[in-house]
């Protein structure tokens, strides 16, 4: 076998060795969520545990294995005299220097110290100053140095600000424009030299400027989709306050009390701690309606639904069960304590304005207060409270009436 049939087959390795390493973190991308065997175990060492950390370190090492090609492609033709070989090696170690300690920056951490974790403004500078370096020293390779900025130029776009982009477009200006004057005046006496730097530079303006564009663009696009994510969860809100929600007194609704009622029922099931259901009449609400209309009825509603959210307690919660009739869930409360708490609610109210539209109007409530019992359907605390609001209906009105047992 030749010697040159030895470095064909050398340099062949390398390349398939670039490639599995490229498939590598390909299938780390594409399976994430893969925690279990030898390969989760390769990649967590590699990469991260930590899911930011380890996006991060991805970017990074795909981006590096695309600079480890075009060294690969320096060295190559250093190999075959095409190139100077000590400057290739000179910029190899350095290369390899240069990405070593970025990687060991973001493995170890200390990435997170900076307002930008994932060095991509670093990773960009780094390589333009490496792919310039190249570019001046690669000789007919040359435009492969150009292809792979672009490569990293656009692998870059998701994650780059347009700051960044146009900082970097400025340093690749400055850097390949001193290398092709370099090149100008190592081989000046070569044809058309002149005329290949201009091209080639010319194609790198439009490869910065195409890259800028779409860093802009890419910029409206986040802005208007975090606008538009923005305006969903609001709507989502707004909905969801509609559907637990009564629109009238902004109190929860019938639909979403029995939701809370089955919470606590569970809740004291499991602590064994007393709590109480309420239900709250308003008196004489229909000649409220009959004399005043109901508009009048539904300011008087909402005051007091006001009165009614103002004096609870904290953990209390009251909810809107159809008509002028309220549900107030007390948890950890036994009877007496309801009652003195809605013995004070009662007299609050009496003394509100309750209508702008007739200052003069007041009204009452009359309620009915019950504990629930262990093991007992809701539908029978509800029921006994609201047997115990009628008994304080027949008893005049204006009054609390508390009832502990069974009907």
């Amino acid at each position: 076998m030749t010697a040159e049939a030895v470095t064909i087959g050398t340099w062949g390795v390398l390349l398939i060795v670039l490639a599995m390493v490229l498939a590598f973190l390909m299938s780390l991308r594409a399976h994430p969520e893969d925690r279990r065997g030898p390969r989760a175990g390769l990649a967590n060492l590699l990469l991260s545990s930590e899911p930011l950390q380890r996006a991060r370190i991805w970017r990074f090492l795909f981006m590096a294995s695309n600079h480890a090609f075009g060294l690969l492609a320096l060295n190559y033709g250093a190999q075959h005299g095409v190139l100077d070989a000590q400057a290739c090696q000179v910029l190899t170690v350095v290369a390899v220097g240069v990405i070593g300690a970025i990687y060991l920056a973001l493995r170890s951490g200390w990435n997170r110290r900076f307002a930008d974790p994932a060095l991509m403004a670093l990773q960009l500078w780094a390589g333009i100053v490496l792919l310039g370096w190249g570019y001046l020293i690669g000789g007919p390779g040359r435009p492969v140095a150009l292809i792979l900025l672009f490569v990293s130029l656009m692998f870059a776009l998701l994650t780059v600000t347009f700051r960044q982009m146009t900082q970097a477009s400025a340093l690749a200006v400055l850097v390949f424009g001193a290398a092709a004057l370099g090149v100008v005046g190592q081989e000046h006496d070569q044809p058309l030299v002149v005329e290949l730097q201009v091209l080639y530079f010319c194609v790198l303006l439009i490869i910065l400027s195409s890259a800028c564009v779409l860093v802009r663009q890419l910029a409206l696009l986040r802005e208007r989709a975090a606008h538009a994510r923005h305006d969903l969860a609001e709507a989502m809100a707004k909905l969801h306050g509609q559907v637990i929600r009564d629109e009238l007194t902004g109190l929860f609704n019938r639909r979403h009390m029995h939701k809370l009622l089955r919470i606590e029922q569970n809740r004291a099931d499991r602590s064994g701690l007393p709590w109480c259901v309420a239900m709250i009449d308003l008196d004489l609400f229909k000649r409220v309606n009959d004399e005043h209309g109901h508009p009048v009825g539904d300011e008087v509603l909402r005051s007091t639904a006001q009165v009614l959210s103002g004096g609870l307690r904290g953990a209390d919660q009251v909810a809107r069960w159809g008509g002028e009739e309220f549900l107030v869930m007390f948890p950890e409360t036994d009877s007496e304590d309801a009652c003195q708490v809605l013995e004070r609610i009662g007299q609050a109210l009496a003394r509100t304005q309750v209508s702008p539209t007739v200052p003069d109007l007041r009204v009452t409530f009359s309620a009915g207060v019950t504990r629930h019992l262990a093991d007992e359907p809701l539908a029978h605390t509800i029921d006994r409270a609201d047997h115990a609001l009628y008994r304080a209906k027949a008893s005049g009105r204006n009054r609390t009436e508390c009832l502990s047992g069974p009907v």
